[in-house]
């Protein structure tokens, strides 16, 4: 907390400042009589895509004004009512000396619009300093869809029974707008489903992120960006949605948002019913005695969860130097799980050849998040302070209740029933604060630096009771009964400098960490602490010989700590012969990557990995032969080695017809001991995907995408292959206003996940389905006197920006 206060002081100081500005770039705009143009809308563009920087209207006077641009190539473009739009010639900003636009004139464009639209147009993906950014907003697959359901349609990402891979890498954290996600298994895939993908303007991948963002995530980082206002004026936009499968799934909501020149107001709401089918059947082959017991389980799940969203907030731009702003923002459920299943034995060695069971989950849960922000401008020069703190109570209560029978061959029950019930309350505190610095310093040098401190509680309370089925009385079992309590300290600090010399701009920086962990068991007094300190160091170095052969080699490293659930020694019950425990002895595990990007006009884009992580952390199983009951557990391996080569492909083949594509090819050499005896793992994996798009007459597009993922070996599971094809069809109407979307996923049904296990004394076959097969029908119209959409580039001329991360 004294961190935190001095921190909070050390920005209030900044505020003091007195600092002059002015603007970096501005221009006046009248009509062809000479009289100022007042309230037209005015927008910064990027000269290589087109995409909106900044957006604003000119004053009573007709003068415009932007502060705080980067450096770089734009041009103008400027729209009012009954005049015809115009732009501006390039013009190229150094961050140093202000730019004053020519006075451009309007003329009459003989029309009464009622409102101006500001239109930007961007590609669907781009690639940009190695890292992967779909621009989701506008999209025909978004509609209909959650965040969840888009990560799997990423260039590269892959999801395998809830777990994100990036190029084969496990360890992926997510972000959403640049605030890293603590949540991780149930509450993180709750969170991401609950996102409506109409409230997302893109998603990035980043596979190399800068020492800026905390160092957690060995596979990499997906940053999830949702939409902001831009414009000055008020604007909105209200949306549905509704998705069939085996069940029908309605969704909707809204986003308000006014700006203002002095405050900017903003705020949202979705909600979401999802239910869907689950079907699995998995048989394991359990040798004991010089024998082979077989037993299957086929089961049908009806998962039923209703997801609502929320965010309100507002900024103050107190002066020129000056702004502040409060969001308070989150999402809250219920998710209810029934199952039905039966486990079927090929002898009597357990004393019973068939075991129904059912059981319900019920799961309440809401994720509150609180932040309060603040930047100070010293300079027209790009010289920012920015201040952040949040705050994350966070409840999660899960009810659950486990009827199991046993029958013999002719399917009469012979032995007492099973009937249990547990119940599980996690409360989540989350609190976290950082300073970032950036200025620059020269032309062709910028420093950035910063610190964080972050701390996140978490507290367990399991509880397992057994149903006396003489008196009807549950009793209280302590063997699974635990309380357990986690407690986790992060502070960091980080530095990176940018230096451009003529044809070559380098990255270098370096991320300090330091890490206190303290878990307690409760129940039986049980404790351990971890802490370490680490450096994460990061470089790039990129070589622009000509516009047509970019060259660039970079190199970092990255830690995935384990979470939680991870942690807790204690067993938690799936069924009478499934359960899983965590691994009190379970270590970080460390990456360092090194990767060499060749890019062709800015349209082909080579990318060379290797990496080696160091006690990579595996999920695996053991099996007792005798009870044949399975228990998961944690584990860290030695080391594992991870080559790789990716290809991405982008380019509008036609005026109407743009075509990407993306392949990655890997190789993962995995080697350690689990449970005391010695495994490797050697597996190649290729991941190959396609995204294209077509523009018809009449504001008609169609959007086509489409992925494989080959068969690789994940832990102890060989994963068979998988892949999906999804279309959709959109129509703009209403002048642009209003949307309306077709999209049908997985059109094949081939997005199943098939796996078979040969580890140790284990063998066993799965195959689980979900309804992915669904046809969805979405709505979205679009409002306000100002308003901003955006679509995708007709153009193919290259890309020079750098992504800003």
């Amino acid at each position: 907390m004294r961190q935190k206060i001095i921190i909070l002081f050390i920005y209030c100081s900044t505020i003091s400042f007195n600092s002059l500005s002015q603007c970096a770039i501005q221009g006046i705009l009248i009509d062809t009589t000479h009289n100022p143009i007042s309230f037209a809308a005015v927008g910064l563009l990027n000269a290589e895509d087109s995409s909106v920087y900044k957006g604003g209207i000119t004053d009573d006077q007709g003068k415009y004004c932007f502060e705080k641009i980067n450096r770089g190539v734009y041009f103008i473009k400027v729209s009012s009512v009954g005049f015809n739009t115009q732009y501006s010639n390039k013009v190229e900003y150094d961050s140093i000396n202000p730019i004053m636009i020519p006075t451009m004139s309007l003329s009459s464009a003989g029309i009464n619009l009622n409102e101006v639209a500001v239109t930007a147009q961007k590609k669907t993906v781009e690639f940009k300093n190695g890292n992967i950014i779909v621009n989701v907003e506008g999209t025909a697959l978004a509609a209909g869809n959650t965040v969840y359901d888009l990560l799997s349609r990423l260039p590269g990402v892959t999801i395998s029974d809830g777990v994100i891979a990036i190029q084969g890498k496990q360890g992926v954290r997510i972000m959403i707008d640049n605030k890293l996600q603590q949540l991780s298994g149930t509450q993180l895939l709750n969170l991401l489903k609950s996102m409506n993908a109409s409230q997302i303007e893109k998603i990035e991948v980043l596979r190399k992120p800068p020492v800026k963002y905390a160092a957690a995530g060995t596979g990499g980082i997906i940053n999830i960006k949702t939409k902001k206002a831009k414009l000055i004026g008020f604007s909105g936009d209200i949306f549905g949605a509704f998705s069939q499968g085996f069940y029908g799934n309605p969704s909707g909501g809204f986003n308000l948002n006014y700006k203002g020149r002095k405050v900017n107001f903003f705020s949202g709401f979705t909600a979401n019913q999802e239910w869907l089918k689950k079907e699995n059947s998995f048989t394991n082959y359990v040798p004991y005695n010089g024998s082979i017991t077989t037993l299957t389980q086929i089961y049908i799940e009806k998962q039923h969860n209703h997801y609502e969203t929320f965010n309100l907030g507002a900024d103050w731009y107190i002066n020129k130097n000056n702004s502040i702003g409060i969001k308070a923002a989150g999402a809250f459920g219920l998710g209810n799980d029934d199952r039905n299943a039966t486990f079927t034995i090929s002898d009597n060695s357990l004393g019973y050849r068939a075991m129904p069971y059912s059981f319900r989950k019920p799961n309440p849960w809401i994720y509150p998040d609180f932040n309060i922000n603040a930047e100070h401008l010293f300079d027209t020069l790009g010289t920012t302070l920015r201040f952040s703190a949040d705050y994350s109570p966070y409840w999660d209560i899960y009810a659950a209740s486990f009827d199991h029978h046993f029958l013999d061959s002719n399917s009469k029950e012979i032995l007492q029933p099973k009937i249990f019930r547990t119940s599980n309350t996690l409360l989540f505190s989350i609190l976290s604060s950082k300073l970032d610095f950036e200025k620059q310093i020269t032309k062709s040098l910028k420093i950035e630096a910063g610190i964080k401190a972050a701390s996140q509680n978490i507290s367990s309370d399991y509880t397992f009771e057994n149903l006396n089925n003489s008196t009807g009385a549950y009793q209280f079992d302590s063997t699974y009964t635990n309380k357990f309590s986690y407690k986790e300290n992060i502070s960091a600090a980080y530095i990176n400098f940018n230096k451009q010399y003529k044809k070559i701009f380098i990255q270098a920086g370096v991320r300090a960490e330091n890490t206190s962990i303290t878990a307690l068991s409760k129940t039986n007094s049980i404790g351990y602490t971890r802490q370490y300190f680490n450096l994460f160091p990061m470089i790039s170095l990129e070589y622009k010989k000509s516009d047509s052969h970019n060259f660039q080699l970079s190199a970092n490293r990255r830690i995935n700590r384990p979470d939680y659930n991870s942690f807790n020694p204690f067993r938690t019950v799936k069924s009478l012969l499934i359960v899983g425990e965590g691994n009190p002895y379970l270590r970080p595990e460390y990456i360092t990557s090194v990767d060499f990007t060749y890019s062709y006009k800015s349209f082909m884009y080579h990318t060379f990995s290797y990496s080696r992580i160091d006690n990579v952390m595996m999920d695996y199983t053991t099996q007792n032969d005798s009870t044949k009951v399975r228990v998961g557990h944690p584990a860290n391996l030695k080391k594992a080695d991870i080559p790789s080569y990716s290809l991405f492909f982008q380019k509008d083949i036609k005026k109407w017809f743009s075509l990407n594509v993306n392949a990655t090819v890997f190789a993962i050499f995995m080697n350690g001991y689990i449970n005391g005896q010695p495994y490797s793992i050697s597996t190649v994996g290729f991941n190959p995907g396609l995204f294209s798009r077509f523009i018809l007459p009449k504001d008609f597009k169609i959007e086509l995408n489409a992925y494989y993922q080959s068969p690789v070996l994940e832990g102890i599971n060989h994963v068979k292959s998988r892949s999906a094809v999804d279309v959709a069809l959109k129509k703009m109407l209403m002048n642009q206003k209003l949307s309306i979307s077709l999209a049908f996923a997985d059109i094949f049904f081939t997005r199943t996940y098939n796996t078979f296990s040969k580890f140790q004394d284990q063998n066993n076959v799965g195959t689980f389905r979900m309804d992915t097969r669904r046809i969805s029908v979405s709505l979205n119209y679009t409002f306000g006197k100002l308003k901003l959409q955006q679509r995708e580039i007709k153009s193919n001329s290259e890309e020079k920006n750098r992504a800003s991360h």
